[in-house]
């Protein structure tokens, strides 16, 4: 049996006994499954071929587990990405509620117990100047420091 048309192609009488599972010398399978592997006509010939095959069917379906476990996943991670979203405001309002002082008796606020607001600015403004040089300064102290080189301790060699 030939395994080869002129035009180097798989002939069709192989391409028949590949598709019903008769039984071919070693070297013919070989031939025909590594020339399957890279001309795409003669894959398209022998997938038509086995089109009308009949295909084999699984004794038991698991369509309905997968979906138990799909939904399962599926509450899973939505229920985790709105308790991290949640846990997150619950965090940002603690911080931002709780950063101030608590006052549970207020009084009431007159206007002449409130300095003016630009006296209240240039007040804050000085104290953050001052709280920045010193920051600052003990910064420039600790590097001046690290480049000073120290003197060894003891004696001298000569």
């Amino acid at each position: 049996m030939d395994r080869f048309r002129a035009d180097g192609h798989l002939t069709d009488e192989i391409l028949t006994a590949l598709a019903q599972g008769r039984e071919l010398d070693e070297l013919g399978r070989l031939e025909a499954a590594e020339h399957l592997a890279f001309c795409d006509l003669c894959l398209q010939r022998y997938t038509d071929l086995l089109d009308g095959a009949s295909l084999l069917a699984p004794e038991h379906s698991c369509q309905e587990r997968l979906w138990v476990r799909v939904r399962a996943r599926t509450l899973r991670l939505v229920t985790s990405r709105y308790a991290t979203a949640a846990a997150a405001v619950a965090l940002a309002l603690t911080v931002v509620w709780g950063s101030g002082r608590i006052d549970f008796v207020r009084r009431p606020s007159l206007p002449e117990d409130r300095p003016s607001v630009s006296e209240g600015l240039r007040t804050w403004s000085a104290k953050w100047n001052d709280s920045l040089d010193s920051a600052m300064s003990g910064l420039n102290d600790f590097f001046d420091g690290l480049g000073r080189v120290q003197a060894p301790q003891g004696g001298t060699n000569t």
